[in-house]
């Protein structure tokens, strides 16, 4: 299957179902969060700005007649808040049938994409839909996908080929009872239906693919992406001018009299939060610090938050499932599989630049003297964000 004209110049390919909102210039091409890494930075982003940003790109479109070059755009609009692809191929897109992919391939060593869309009557739509693992009903596609170019032929079973067979079989059985009362149920549930140690003292995890479920209250048709924050993971700062976890409090706590403490409660990001704490990165020293007043009080060494980063979020499945309650019972439907590997650091860095990542402050100290805290935790803003930080993600379910 011959798709493209320079194959031996692409990197990677992203590939997803057109909606109606899809078209050639007013609206554009919507990309996903995860794909945002394909596209060029905008270098004088503000973050919550009410400013518009756009960048030059060079797209190419398989039209009747050929290959045609596009001088594109990759827009970020700031209201919804949301980033596309214009000016791009009428005779392609404005006429597009229902269910129609689009498949564009960056080209390496610059922002150059080759694209195609495939309808439904055309004979590789099925192929490719199946090289993308999308998920499939009726013979029309769903969803999303980014993948290496060079993975893109490979035939050979892998473990997440095996591992997404058992869920959808688990899928099929569609709802089932929770095992386990409480917030917990939903992992029990489905480790024992997948064959998981239950007694396993460690996140469920098959052949090196780490698990991660969770519940929506809506049916997979009417899901929106999941809101409200993520801890990424838990870092304790280099102390600097604070001294250590008590110097913190004791310097830059705020009495708390209705809970008879000092606190020190807030989410540090780069925009200053209403105590006068943010964060500054500074690439050249290789350091994020946590700034108060403008003040550099602790701070962080960027290789150390890259490894916290790339150790905790390796290669993961999120299996998401509709809860009900039948009978005083919650019952679940895991409906849908994204799978997700390599992290990708900048993007880290990106989202601290544009306000969607920040540290979170949780420490206390009480009238005996004893200090407690809940960890420094590294959030993101909005769980819908999540997927930006890996470089492939396929959406199989």
């Amino acid at each position: 299957m011959n798709l493209f004209r320079s194959e031996s110049q692409i990197e990677d390919v992203f590939c997803k179902v057109l909606t109606p909102n899809d078209d050639s210039g007013r609206h554009g091409v919507l990309i996903p969060v995860f794909a945002y890494w394909m596209f060029p930075n905008f270098p004088s982003f503000v973050p919550g700005a009410p400013i518009n940003y756009e960048e030059p790109i060079v797209t190419y479109w398989k039209e009747a007649a050929g290959w045609d070059r596009k001088e594109s755009k990759w827009k970020h609009y700031h209201r919804y808040p949301e980033r596309r692809m214009t000016s791009l191929s009428p005779e392609l897109l404005n006429n597009k049938v229902p269910g129609s992919l689009v498949v564009v391939a960056k080209l390496k060593g610059g922002y150059e994409y080759e694209c195609l869309v495939i309808s439904p009557q055309d004979s590789n739509y099925r192929d490719i839909g199946k090289l993308f693992k999308l998920s499939e009903s009726d013979g029309i596609f769903a969803g999303a996908s980014i993948l290496p170019f060079s993975s893109l032929f490979v035939q050979t079973q892998s473990a997440l080929d095996e591992l997404v067979d058992k869920i959808k079989v688990i899928s099929q059985m569609n709802y089932v009872t929770s095992l386990r009362t409480g917030d917990t149920g939903i992992g029990f549930t489905f480790e024992t239906l997948l064959g998981i140690d239950a007694n396993s003292d460690r996140a469920p995890d098959y052949k090196g693919i780490e698990i991660k479920t969770s519940r929506s209250k809506q049916v997979k048709a009417r899901r929106k992406s999941q809101t409200g924050k993520q801890t990424l993971f838990s870092l304790i700062p280099n102390w600097g001018k604070a001294r250590d976890r008590r110097g913190l409090i004791q310097q830059y706590g705020i009495d708390d009299p209705s809970r008879n403490r000092i606190g020190l409660y807030c989410t540090i990001k780069v925009v200053p939060n209403p105590y006068g704490w943010n964060l500054e990165i500074d690439e050249s020293e290789g350091i994020i610090y946590g700034c108060r007043n403008g003040e550099r009080i602790v701070y962080y060494n960027i290789n150390d938050l890259k490894e916290a980063l790339e150790s905790k979020h390796k290669e993961s499945v999120f299996v998401t499932a509709h809860s009900r309650v039948r009978d005083g019972n919650e019952e679940f439907h895991y409906d849908s599989i994204v799978h997700c590997q390599d992290v990708q650091f900048t993007e880290f860095i990106d989202m601290i630049k544009e306000n969607i990542i920040g540290l979170d402050f949780a420490i206390n100290q009480k009238p005996d003297g004893k200090v407690k805290d809940h960890g420094f935790l590294w959030r993101l803003d909005n769980k819908k964000y999540l997927l930006r930080l890996f470089k492939y993600v396929q959406e199989v379910l």
